[in-house]
Formats: C-alpha cells, structure tokens, sequence
C-alpha cells in the first residue's frame, strides 16, 4: 500500500472494455485503492450491492444498461457516492444529464493523464469527508429555520425536497422556475441553509425592480470614475455574496447586455467591476428564477440560450398552491402561529366551513396570497377562530375548484363523493389541531376507523 493513502478507499471501475478496467486497476491499486472492476452492467450491480463502494468509475456507453442509468440507480441508493462518469462522446447535453442524475465529475476518453482521474477521485473523497463531517452542522441549521411554505405533506413536495437535498451538496448553479408566490426564494435559501457554505451570506436580487442600466453596477460593482456619480469605487452584490449564494430572482427581467455579462461571469467564476480591469476570482453558488416560460423566450430570441443552459444544470420547478391542497393544513397552521405572534392576536384554528372555502378555491397567488388572505382573515375575526364571514369577498364568490363550468365534465358521485370526504377529514383534522383522538369523537368514529379512513383518501395527519 502507498505510504501517502490514508484510507483504504473502495473504488469501483466499469467499462466494457477489459483493457481499460485493467488500466485503471493497476494504477489505482498502485495507489493504495482497493479495486473493484466490471465489465457488464449486471456485473457492476452485483459489486454494488455486496460491497460498500466509496467511488463509481462508470463508463457511460456500455451494452443493454447505460452507465446513466447505472449512475441515477446507484445515486438513488446511496446518495453519499462519490461517481466520476467517462465517455468518448464529448456531449455538452450528456455532461448536463450526468450532473444532473448526481455525477461528481466527466472524464473524456482517451484519458492521456491518469493523474487526472487519481485528482478527481481525491477531491471526491475529500469533499465526501467534509460532508460527512457537516451533517450535524446541517442539521442543526436547520433546527433553526422555518421552511413550512414548501416543507409539507404532499408527495409532489418531498420530491422537491429530495431534489433541493441532492443539489444542496454540490455547488451547482440551480435554475427554479413556478407561477409567482408559490416559494422560490423559501426553496434558494433551503438549498443555501443545507449547503457547504451555509455559514456565508444569502443575497436575494430581485432583477426586474432594478433598471438596467443599473444592474451590472449593482451585482460587479465598479470604479470609480467608470460612469457619472461613481464618485468612489464599489464592491458588488457578487462579491459581497463570495463564499455563500446570491438569488437572482425574476432573471428573465434582464437585458441581453447583461445577460452576456452574467454569461462570462458563470463560465469564469471571476467578475470585473464595471469600468475595471481585474478580474477577481469568486467561490459561490448562484440560484436563479423566473416565473416565466423561459425555454419559450428563448424560442422567441427575448433570453439568450447559451445562458439558459448555463443557468439549467439543475432544474426544480416549484408546484402551484392549488396542486398540493394537502399541505394546507400544515401551512396555515404555520403562518396563523406566526401572524398571531406578529399582530399580538392569538387566533389558532379555522371553522370547517372556512377551510372547505380554502380547499376549494384554487389560489391564482399561490401562498402570498394565502398568507394575505389569512392576515385579512385575522384582522376581521372577534375570537381564536377564523370563520366564512371572516373570509375576503373574493375567495367566496371567486374561482373554485368545485364549480362546475359549462364546459366541464359533471365527475361521478363516487368521485364527488371522495372529494367531499377529502375536504370534510381534512377541515376535522384542522379543527383537532391533528389530534386523531379528538378528530374521531367529533365525527363519532372509532380511532382505527379514522385511521382507515384517512389512509384511504391519502391524508397524512
């Protein structure tokens, strides 16, 4: 073993060509590595599932399973892998796919120097470590931190939790698209606050209140004397942001000449000050969002693509209020906590009734006007309770999910009927504040029958 390993790490190597796994093999294992090689799919599930790999060397083009799917089947059993996908085909869309399904790194064959692969594989190793070394860190962050707008119940926001999870770990740049008010800038600083560098500063920037002509000054900073009114130099929001996350919120907003400048910016990790000469180098990870079709205006020629795909290494998109009416109950128990510590008014439940009007209406502002609404709500009602005469005009009389439109098509009883039930076990619950015990004697149930009941419509209490 090589003086110089300090860990006998298990690094697994998979390509269809024997000379190749026996390449590597030698040099790595010359190394101090403990090596693992396959030249099948099958057989590299196999090592996978027997052995506890620190670091997938997969070849991407390989017969009958891909190395891609090998990549998103390994990463979704464990996470922690550290894997470092090689290809002869030199595809910008197959590198974004690879880091996308969680890749650490892309080697393009023929690897002349093996000392880059033994670089990538120590970085890996070494990143593994401080993230191991992090989680209670992490953790504990996030002990501290309320994110009840987007940490609920439903299964379409676990998938987007798990997403925020995977790409928190790495410093990719995160592209968030959704409709206005459904929680990007809530889900930018749940990746910030999971991330290596939580302890570093969050910067939201919201592009689109900011002229243009002011922009570039804003996020590079300048020199002074660059334009009229530089009366002295100014550092910007870029580098205020070196070491943490800068949000560039609404960033369909911008000009196409600052477009190009955010452009060098991401492919160089350096800005230069407006009216400078300096490039200064940055460590940082940019978020940005936009609540519009983006792939549309790049069609239409209004966002440059070579950005858009600069910007979409890794895509969440953020559901709408109405597409997860199953977290109402957790979302507005949260935010009447919060309004009753904010207005000094303690109102802590909604009547049944008042929360069949919430479930129903289909909130076109997502959460911020859920929120707005409540504070509304709160603001007119005498006691601890929210009622339908407390609710603004609008949800009352506006759109509703249970209208019935002449161009719909009238569902079956059955199905009205279970949507009934959704709405009726649902308020109960809000009501018990989630107590089982209390929400089966109010509907005059059995505890078990409730449970039976809420599994059924899939209502997690």
């Amino acid at each position: 073993m090589n003086a110089k390993t300090k860990t006998l790490a298990r690094i697994m190597i998979v390509d269809d060509e024997p000379d190749i796994t026996h390449l590597f093999e030698n040099f790595l294992g010359d190394l101090g590595y403990q090596i693992f090689t396959a030249t099948t799919p099958e057989a590299a599930i196999d090592i996978f599932e027997q052995e506890d790999i620190d670091v997938a060397v997969l070849d991407i083009n390989m017969p009958r399973i891909s190395g891609l799917k090998l990549l998103e089947q390994f990463k979704q059993s464990r996470p922690e892998l550290i894997v470092i996908m090689v290809s002869a085909i030199q595809d910008t869309d197959i590198v974004v796919k690879c880091i996308q399904h969680g890749a650490y790194d892309y080697l393009a064959k023929p690897i002349i120097d093996l000392n880059q692969l033994q670089i990538r594989i120590t970085r890996g190793l070494s990143e593994k470590r401080i993230r191991s070394e992090n989680i209670a860190l992490r953790k504990e962050l996030k002990r501290h931190t309320d994110y009840l707008d987007i940490e609920a119940h439903s299964a379409v926001m676990q998938r987007i939790l798990e997403k925020i999870r995977t790409v928190a770990d790495y410093n990719t740049t995160v592209l968030l698209t959704g409709e206005s008010g459904t929680g990007k800038e809530v889900a930018a600083r749940l990746v910030h606050s999971q991330s290596r560098n939580a302890k570093g500063s969050f910067i939201p920037i919201n592009c689109g209140s900011i002229p243009g002509t002011l922009l570039e000054s804003t996020l590079f900073g300048h020199e002074k004397g660059s334009f009229t009114g530089a009366t002295e130099r100014r550092s910007g929001v870029f580098e205020e942001s070196h070491n943490g996350t800068i949000f560039l919120d609404e960033i369909t907003e911008t000009t196409p000449e600052f477009q190009i400048q955010l452009l060098r910016v991401l492919e160089t990790s350096a800005i230069r000050r407006v009216g400078g000469t300096v490039e200064i180098p940055l460590k940082l990870r940019v978020v940005a969002a936009t609540n519009q079709n983006i792939e549309e205006l790049v069609k239409v020629g209004r966002f440059r693509e070579d950005l858009y795909f600069r910007l979409n290494v890794f895509h969440i998109e953020i559901p709408p209020l109405r597409d997860r009416r199953e977290d109402l109950p957790v979302i507005i128990e949260y935010h009447l906590k919060r309004l009753s510590d904010a207005m000094g008014k303690t109102v802590n439940r909604i009547a049944p009734k008042a929360f069949q009007v919430f479930n129903t209406y289909n909130w076109p502002g997502n959460i911020r006007e859920l929120v707005n609404v409540l504070e509304n709500a709160m603001i007119m009602c005498k006691d601890d309770s929210i009622s339908v005469s407390d609710l603004p005009s609008h949800l009352l009389h506006g759109n509703s999910s249970m209208t019935f439109q002449h161009e719909q098509q009238i569902e079956s009883y059955a199905d009205a009927k279970e949507e009934f039930e959704k709405i009726y076990f649902q308020a109960l619950l809000q009501q018990a504040d989630l107590n089982i015990s209390r929400a089966a004697q109010s509907a005059g149930l059995s505890r078990q029958h409730l449970h039976l009941k809420l599994k059924k419509l899939g209502i997690q209490n």
